[in-house]
Formats: structure tokens, sequence, C-alpha cells
């Protein structure tokens, strides 16, 4: 008997090709704002510097801050690309369900937290050190500024890489592992090291609770990337594949 329903089209051969390189793009992209700001100011070791020792640092390399977290929070932002793409062609053609859902929202909300952590180094903390170099500043503003560099720098820390990264960013991660290997569109090995990825990238979250996380956010960054950079090599072999 005739039915009305067709079958959700599978993805295309630009699509595959489009996602590898946004995938490998996100994966090699860290290393700009790396290389700048670890050059400039000993990032990431600079995070934990006190107040006094980085707002004079901060002035000192402004050009280099700016264009260091310019790169940084532009690589923030490519993740809800590299999140809405990996999603799509990790789930089964159709609409997406509860676990695709919970995956893309989870993408949305780590990319504006990530966005949120890298702005107050574009702005607040560009304003105090600008402010703690004043000349005949006395004292007690310095130590009101150092104090109010500090909170920003924990606050800003709390949303950016604890919640935008260690939270919904592993929970992207370990959701779109579930996709992979349920409804087995990529092979199984991109689902188990996305769950390895995911855990490890969640880790440093455990500050937040007072637990000393046991890897540094250099590791556990570095997890999350090689699988950005394996998930684009197969999006790319498959729209070869396609071609062919």
């Amino acid at each position: 008997m005739p039915t009305s329903e067709t079958s959700a089209p599978t993805p295309s051969r630009t699509l595959w090709l489009a996602a590898g390189i946004v995938l490998l793009l996100q994966g090699f992209s860290i290393f700009a704002p790396m290389v700048v700001l670890g050059g400039a100011i000993q990032w990431p070791d600079s995070l934990d510097y006190p107040p006094a020792q980085m707002l004079p640092l901060l002035l000192e390399q402004i050009d280099a801050v700016r264009l260091g977290y310019g790169l940084y929070l532009g690589y923030s932002l490519l993740f809800l690309v590299t999140g809405v793409l990996t999603i799509r062609l990790a789930s089964r053609p159709g609409p997406l369900g509860t676990l695709g859902l919970i995956a893309l929202g989870a993408a949305a909300v780590s990319t504006l937290a990530r966005a949120i952590g890298i702005i107050r180094w574009l702005t607040g903390s560009t304003a105090l050190a600008e402010a703690y170099s004043a000349p005949g500043l006395s004292a007690d503003a310095r130590t009101a500024i150092e104090a109010t560099q500090g909170a920003i720098n924990s606050w800003g820390g709390a949303i950016g890489e604890a919640l935008g990264v260690a939270g919904f960013a592993a929970i992207w991660a370990i959701a779109v592992s579930l996709l992979i290997l349920r409804d087995r569109q990529l092979p199984a090995w991109a689902g188990l090291a996305g769950l390895a990825a995911g855990v490890l990238v969640a880790l440093p979250g455990l500050e937040l609770f007072g637990i000393a996380p046991p890897v540094s956010i250099v590791l556990s960054t570095t997890g999350i990337q090689l699988w950005f950079m394996a998930l684009g090599l197969l999006f790319l072999w498959r729209g070869v594949r396609r071609a062919s």
C-alpha cells in the first residue's frame, strides 16, 4: 500500500567536508591563543597570579593580551558551530531526540559561558590594569583595585572554565558520545573516545567543590582537542569517500 512517509535525507558530501574542516579548525585553533598569551603573560599559569603581579603585566602586554584573548574568544564562539555539526552527524537522520536536544542546549550554554569568561580580560581587567598604573595612586586604592581584580578573575574563571568548559562542554561531549554509540552513524571508537574526553574535561570543575582536580586544565583541554581532530579527520574521510 502506498505511504506518504519519506525517508530523511542522509548527510551530504558537502556537510561531511564542512564539518571536517570546522572540527580540525576547532582542534588546532587553541594553539593560536596559547602561543600568543603564553609568550606574553605566561598563560595559563598567569591565571593564578596575584593581582599585584598580574595587573602590571597585563598593561605591559596589552596589545598581545587583546590579540590572544580575541583569538580565544573566536575559538570559543566556534564551539557552537562545532557542537551543532557534530550532533547532526552523530544522530540518525531526522528530528533530534531528547539526547540530541540536551547536547544542543549544552553546546549553546557552554559557548555563552566561555565568551563571558574571556571577555573579563578584554574589558574589566584591562580597565583595572590602567587604573592601577595611575601615578600617585594611594595604597588603599591599590588594595581596592587588587581586590576587585581578584573577584573578577574568580567570577569569570568560574563561569568560563568551570561552568562553560568543565560543566557544559563536558555534558555536550558525553551526550554526543552516547548519540554515537546509540545511533551508530559513526564508529564506536569515536563514541568511546568522546566519553573519555568528556570525563577528562569535566575534572577541573571539581575545584568548585573544594576538591583539587587530579589533572591540569591543560591536560584536560588537550584530550578534547585531540578528539576534535580525530573527528575532523573522520568527517573529511567520509566526505572524500562520498565524492569517490
